[in-house]
């Protein structure tokens, strides 16, 4: 639906912004849709086709960008369209160069909650010389992409996919990267228990056969981590065996809830068409499908109704609005949109007590500023002064900005309409992702067996490595390395065992220099020294180029963890830098700015935490 969306609005931007840069008139739209065959409609409507207010005041008005904006901005406000996001980004993009500011401003007139229109308005205000008047813009386009109800799944949806790929990829790493740190010492010890004579190529392959086999009997990619977890595990020390326990958290909380929201909210729009086709009306780009849609859901679903009333209205088609919107109050007769919509019916027609009936229910059900506002014209139009001033006052003490953007227009016959109800449509996506059976597509890729059906069977299987390793690993001499020279010290293979960190020759030239010849003894820290510089190089390149690394190079795997979530945000947002999925309409640069910032601050993170761990490094 999201292409869809794209591509129509796209072609309607275009067309009216050469319309604009040109002085030509606009293309009309295409007629509305026949009636569906097999629908029965509310009642005969005399009107079958219209015209689209918002295309009618634009053709109407003289060909300015000032004329125009006044002209929509009333139509906009008057019929509760919302954002008109087409003629905004029209209007806009027909800037001078001398005034971006004032088109920007007219642009943000028509479009007060689009996310782009903000950021232009922002970046026009920075060009003229007020970085204050850009900064409140740049606010409210933060504010505006948290009101949107199609703005917050798109966030939903890229970030809860980001997360996943993040969770999943760094405790994977981590996993992969402490096995490896110790796969040469498991592989000695695994062969000595066949005999101390195996070479060392047959030990490294029995170990990487014994762990391929998970992935080889089906359990897949998390199989093969679950055999890494417990090399690592039976290696580690304290501070590493507790950052392995939280790796292998995040990814049970990645493989399986993690990755079942993002399951639900990617494909939540594809389970309720009705919900697309109610954002496409909203957005003005609806189609055929979706009027034939919302037209067969009708009688039991109240944003499908209030769809076609919005659709109705915005065409000009006042006697289908008003059946539309009476078929509401059948079904839901205390709905305040539906009354205040119905009550400013009435006041346009005259029927000015009829239409106090209608905003006075409405008002004992929902608090409005633009409903207060209608039920203080239509006191002020039967001379109920007293009450006018007191419901005009309530009226401004909840949005002061509406009501004055309102009465700005200077009609005193001027009633707004509530715009869509999306708060309904909200409680419904919200319903349906709560009650729908999310799918297993992340879990079968990455674990197609049976460890990774259910969470608990996840969770256990690594519960119960942790387990045997606490018992039975620490029994067993475990080979290591000299820190110094790097050579490998094993209780089986030396005869004597200094400690896991220096090996008997090492502790003879450091412990007892005076037992060793003095030019043997300088021969070789002169060895050691060329081995320590290279080794330093070869962390250092490593730490630069694979991410984790340099944590276990200062011996903190808290960094390594830390730098490979780090990491994974930082080339998420290099690969998608605005999103995943397409933004909606009106997103704008500000879907890059907005994945922006937390993909800089990741970064800088992440450079922070390998300067650290070779800082560390160097003090070792």
């Amino acid at each position: 639906m999201a292409d869809r969306c794209l591509r129509t609005y796209s072609i309607l931007v275009l067309i009216l912004g050469l319309a604009s840069m040109a002085g030509a008139e606009p293309a009309e739209l295409p007629e509305d849709p026949a009636p569906v065959p097999g629908v029965e409609s509310p009642a005969p409507i005399e009107a079958s086709t219209g015209t689209d207010r918002v295309l009618e005041g634009w053709q109407a008005s003289p060909p300015t960008a000032h004329a125009r904006t006044a002209a929509l901005r009333r139509i906009r406000l008057e019929l509760g369209l919302g954002d008109l996001a087409g003629p905004a980004i029209a209007i806009l993009r027909g800037a001078s160069e001398d005034e971006p500011e004032i088109h920007a401003q007219l642009a943000r007139d028509l479009a007060p909650e689009l996310p782009e229109i903000q950021m232009a308005n922002g970046a026009a205000f920075w060009k003229a010389g007020d970085p204050g008047a850009a900064l409140n813009s740049w606010l409210a386009a933060a504010r505006a992409m948290t009101m949107d109800l199609e703005i917050r799944l798109w966030l939903i949806e890229s970030l809860s996919l980001w997360v996943v790929l993040i969770v999943l990829g760094a405790s994977l790493a981590f996993v992969a990267l402490a096995a490896f740190m110790v796969f040469p010492h498991a592989a000695h010890d695994l062969g000595d228990l066949f005999s101390t004579r195996m070479p060392p190529f047959a030990r490294f392959g029995a170990l990487a056969a014994l762990i391929l086999l998970p992935l080889i009997l089906g359990e897949g990619i998390l199989g093969l981590a679950l055999a890494l977890f417990a090399v690592a595990f039976a290696y580690g020390k304290g501070r590493q065996r507790s950052v392995l326990i939280m790796a292998a958290m995040l990814l049970v909380i990645g493989l399986h809830p993690l990755a079942r929201l993002a399951s639900v909210t990617t494909t939540l729009l594809e389970e309720d068409p009705i919900a697309g086709s109610v954002l496409a009306v909203a957005s003005g780009v609806e189609s055929q499908a979706d009027l034939e849609r919302l037209e067969r859901a009708r009688a039991d679903d109240l944003s499908a109704a209030h769809a076609l009333a919005y659709h109705a209205r915005r065409l000009g088609r006042e006697d289908e609005a008003r059946q539309r919107l009476d078929e509401i109050a059948q079904g839901f007769p205390t709905d305040p949109v539906m009354l205040t919509n119905r009550g400013n019916i009435e006041m346009r027609a005259g029927r000015i007590e009829e239409a106090i009936a209608y905003y006075e229910q409405a008002d004992a059900v929902v608090e409005s500023p633009i409903l207060l506002f209608d039920l203080s014209q239509a006191y002020a139009a039967a001379f109920r002064m007293e009450e006018y001033e007191v419901t005009l006052a309530q009226a401004q003490e909840l949005n002061d900005a509406q009501v004055a953007e309102l009465s700005s227009l200077e009609d005193a016959q001027l009633v707004a309409d509530l715009g869509m109800p999306f708060d309904s449509l909200q409680n419904r996506l919200i319903s349906l992702a709560l009650a729908r059976a999310p799918q297993q597509t992340v879990a079968q890729a990455l674990a197609p067996g049976r460890l990774g059906e259910r969470w608990l069977g996840t969770a256990g299987a690594f519960g119960l490595v942790v387990l045997v390793c606490l018992l039975f690993a620490d029994r067993f001499d475990h080979a290591s390395r000299c820190t110094r020279c790097g050579h490998r010290i094993c209780g089986r293979c030396e005869e004597t065992v200094w400690s896991e960190e220096i090996c008997e020759d090492c502790h003879h030239l450091f412990q007892n220099p005076q037992a060793t010849d003095p030019s043997l003894r300088m021969a070789r820290l002169q060895a050691l020294s060329r081995r320590d510089a290279l080794l330093d190089r070869a962390w250092l390149f490593g730490s630069l180029l694979i991410p984790g690394v340099a944590g276990f190079a200062s011996r903190r795997p808290d960094l390594a963890i830390s730098g490979l979530l780090l990491f994974g945000w930082t080339a998420t947002w290099l690969a998608w830098p605005r999103g995943v999925f397409a933004d909606p309409m009106g997103m704008g640069s500000a879907a890059w700015l907005c994945l922006a910032i937390p993909g800089v601050l990741s970064l800088l993170g992440y450079v922070g935490v390998v300067l650290q761990s070779l800082a560390i490094r160097k003090n070792l």
